[in-house]
Parts: structure tokens; C-alpha cells; sequence
């Protein structure tokens, strides 16, 4: 199972969608929701890793573009700089949980997106990535959900056994490993279980990562 979405019921941060018709759609969500869920992006344990949201088309999966993002109270108007990426980055500000103002989000028009939330890497992978690298990413996304899920969550979480690897412009290909084996691209998505690495293993990316979420046992 695929790390890439993580189940509302667990963490109760709810979108209300403003329009729902495909020609447009806007969402709206209430800060301190948002603050609630960022505000672990702050705690030690997990340097290299963050929770991120993004909006991905119910079809297909796909990242869907943002149109326009800000949050407003009252007079108070801030419009947010959307990345290339598409993720809906918001400032993490106690003081902003505290006022509670409104998030609005316009999605890209003629598509029905769903709002995500992921554990996902700082940073990119690229180039030479060896194991030693995968190894230490493991434990902080366990954390991190750990953290996310609240004081029982290691009970009943599951295992974080690799690496889920999503490349923007490689739908199908491979990532080659040092001994000579390989590891599939397809559609778009490398999995990468640290089991199947030897520790001397040393894998060569045919590009830059789009994001890297956890990669859950079942």
C-alpha cells in the first residue's frame, strides 16, 4: 500500500467545497484545521520529512494545479504563492491558529479534484542515492505518522517497509542498482523496498523526484 493519502476519519481535517461544478471548484477550509495538522512539521524527530497538502484528481490521481490560494478575516486579505509543485504551502503561525481565519483554494477548472494530505521528503532524491540515505528516511516518516495519528497510532499503524518514488515527466522506465539489478518505473511511480537493497547498495535516478512518500507495508 501506496503511503500517498492519509485517511480523514483518522484526523478529522475536513474541506467544505464551495462549488461543485467541474467548470470550477473552490475549497474552504478553517486555519487552526490546517495549523493542527503543520504544526508536527515543527516537532524533532523527523528533520527530512513533513507533512504536505496537496489536490489530486479523483480519476486520475494526478496533481491538480492551483489556481489561486489565500486566506482571509474579517478586512485581513493574504494571497498564498502557489510553487511549481503544486502544493498548498501555509504558514505555520500560532498567532494565525489564534485570530482563525478562513483558507480558501480554487482548483483547476474543468477537473474534480480531492483534497491530500502526505508525508513526503524536504527534499527531492537525485542522482547516487545509497541505502544508507533510504535507511535513515524510514524511521522519520514512521514518526511522522506516528505523530500525526496521535498517542495509540503505533498500535494499529502500519509499517513503513520503503520508498514510494513519483517522477514528474517518466511514466515508464527504471532505476538501476548497483549490482546490476533494477527497480520499474511505472506510471510514473518507483517502489523501493529496503528489504530487496543490500547495504552497499547504491541506485542511480534517471531523474529528480517529484515527491517521495512512505511506502507501507500491509
Amino acid at each position: 500500500m501506496i503511503g500517498s493519502k492519509i485517511n480523514w476519519w483518522l484526523f478529522g481535517l475536513t474541506a467544505c467545497l464551495l462549488s461543485g461544478q467541474v467548470s470550477a471548484q473552490q475549497y474552504r477550509f478553517n486555519y487552526s484545521k490546517l495549523y493542527t495538522q503543520m504544526k508536527n512539521n515543527l516537532k524533532e524527530g523527523h528533520p527530512d520529512v513533513k507533512v504536505a497538502f496537496f489536490f489530486q484528481e479523483q480519476e486520475t490521481f494526478r496533481i491538480c494545479n492551483i489556481d489561486k490560494a489565500w486566506m482571509e478575516k474579517d478586512e485581513h486579505y493574504e494571497e498564498f504563492t502557489i510553487p511549481d509543485s503544486q502544493e498548498l504551502v501555509v504558514p505555520i503561525d500560532n498567532n494565525l491558529r489564534q485570530v482563525g481565519p478562513l483558507v480558501y483554494v480554487d482548483t483547476e477548472k474543468g477537473k474534480l479534484c480531492d483534497f491530500s494530505m502526505v508525508v513526503m521528503t524536504n527534499k527531492p532524491l537525485q542522482g547516487q542515492v545509497t541505502y544508507t540515505q533510504i535507511k535513515a528516511l524510514l524511521p522519520q516518516m514512521s514518526k511522522m505518522l506516528d505523530d500525526l495519528g496521535g498517542m495509540f497510532s503505533s498500535w494499529f499503524s502500519p509499517e513503513v517497509i520503503g520508498l514510494t518514488l513519483e517522477f514528474r515527466s517518466i511514466r515508464n522506465g527504471s532505476i538501476t542498482v548497483s549490482n546490476g539489478a533494477s527497480i520499474n518505473i511505472e506510471n510514473g511511480k518507483g517502489l523501493i523496498k529496503l528489504v530487496d537493497l543490500k547495504e552497499e547498495a547504491v541506485l542511480d535516478f534517471p531523474q529528480t523526484t517529484f515527491r517521495v512518500l512512505p511506502l507501507l507495508g500491509k
